[in-house]
């Protein structure tokens, strides 16, 4: 309202109601509304099913969906033929294709420009995990340790299963984006063997076996879980092999 018609308002002594502003947790709300709502139209035109729930939670710079529920009547015959490469296969091409306009309209949602976009599935649980990093890496900085477990230690454990898969990461960053979610970010972590397969085109074999691998080695070969003091329910994982990036997502059980 226009600061003249405000002052006339309060001269004639009549009641002035303002219209309400949203605050920052309705902004959230919001937007984590849209973004699960478009993730939802998305797999549904694409796959001809939608996931039965979707979960978003929207922490700049990160944007993470995780989506219950999500397998297609084509899938399901594919699995039950054990058919489980080639349906990691089609969702691979398809998200590929697909990334471009994912990190546009989540660009759009968020107000911040979402530049890279990472994804991983659990098709016995018919689970996924979708990932969207903005541009804007200051935020970083503003994130709480939402654990009782010892940041270094569990920092050492997460880099000891790095360097048994490949190599000591150049870096290794954890984020608690809410008290059942871990992030990890490392940064630094091919080995020449492995850049030399991306170089001649092998991504796809390269992801196949080291997802199952490091997945394994960060729970059964390191004191991980045993530091977090909850049970692991889920471990996502994906990477830009591009920039020699990657992202773990480690959802936590409730406490007891």
């Amino acid at each position: 309202m226009p600061n003249l018609l405000i002052f006339k308002l309060a001269l004639s002594g009549k009641p002035i109601s303002l219209p309400k502003e949203e605050t920052p947790l309705q902004n959230s709300k919001t937007m984590q509304s849209e973004i699960g709502g478009y993730v939802s139209t998305l797999i549904r035109e694409h796959f001809g099913k939608g996931p039965t729930s979707v979960f978003v939670i929207v922490k700049p710079p990160f944007v993470v969906v995780h989506v219950r529920g999500f397998l297609s009547p084509t899938e399901k015959i594919l699995l039950q033929k054990n058919e489980i490469r080639r349906v990691l296969e089609i969702r691979e091409l398809l998200f590929e294709e697909l990334k471009p306009d994912i990190c546009t309209a989540l660009s759009e949602v968020s107000g911040k420009e979402v530049e890279t976009f990472y994804y991983d599935w659990h098709l016995e649980s018919q689970t996924g995990m979708l990932l969207g990093v903005m541009s804007a890496r200051d935020a970083t900085a503003n994130f709480d340790w939402l654990s009782e477990a010892d940041p270094d230690a569990l920092q050492k454990s997460v880099v000891e299963a790095s360097r048994k898969a490949e190599k000591k990461p150049e870096s290794t960053e954890l984020f608690w984006l809410n008290d059942r979610t871990l992030l990890i970010k490392r940064v630094g972590f091919l080995v020449e063997i492995e850049r030399e397969l991306i170089y001649n085109g092998l991504v796809k074999e390269l992801k196949q076996v080291k997802r199952p691998l490091e997945k394994r080695l960060l729970l059964k070969e390191t004191s991980f879980p045993g530091l977090l003091g909850r049970d692991v329910k889920e471990i996502f994982l994906d990477w830009e092999f591009s920039i020699d990036t990657s992202y773990i997502l480690v959802l936590l059980e409730p406490q007891k």
